[in-house]
């Protein structure tokens, strides 16, 4: 059976941007991150992560620092009552022509097939470009949370706040 999930980005999304982020006690969590994911799941949405992470193509981090953090993140979602489906990491940089980093949708395809997400029922959440034209690639409809990256004129909804966004989430899904 199919299922609507929510995507979302890590660094600039769940958790504050920190450029090349490479020690766990860097990371802050979004402040309204556990609300809003919350109000998510009482909607009935399943969650994934899918990130880009280039410092380890570039050699800056290894597979264990970046599975150190995203565990980090894991755990702290865990402990607050909200589960992770996967989490999807792709390791190259822009210049190795990959298809698993966003926007292909290599990733977001592996995804589909182990977890059947329904990606006409499914939303990405991220804060930069790539991630929106990662979600309009598979179908999905996208948030683009604000941060430090530039504005997407492809999201569907630009959102100051995660909070926010979970709302225009589920006002969009209740169209359905």
């Amino acid at each position: 059976m199919k299922s609507a999930f929510v995507i979302f980005d890590r660094d600039g999304t769940l958790i504050e941007h920190v450029h090349y982020l490479k020690d766990p006690n860097l990371i802050k969590f979004k402040s309204d991150l556990i609300p809003a994911l919350i109000e998510l799941k009482k909607f009935g949405f399943n969650f994934g992560l899918i990130t880009n992470q280039s410092i380890i193509g570039m050699g800056m981090a290894d597979f264990d620092t970046v599975n150190k953090i995203n565990n980090v993140v894991i755990d702290f979602l865990q402990k607050n009552g909200i589960k992770i489906d996967f989490v999807l990491v792709c390791p190259h940089t822009a210049e190795d022509n990959c298809k698993c980093r966003k926007p292909n949708t290599l990733l977001g395809i592996k995804a589909q097939i182990e977890y059947g997400i329904e990606f006409t029922k499914s939303f990405v959440v991220g804060d930069q470009d790539s991630d929106m034209q990662f979600g309009k690639n598979l179908g999905c409809k996208v948030v683009q949370v604000r941060g430090n990256a530039g504005f997407s004129p492809i999201a569907d909804k630009h959102s100051d706040t995660l909070y926010e966004a979970a709302m225009w989430i589920i006002q969009e899904s209740e169209k359905e």
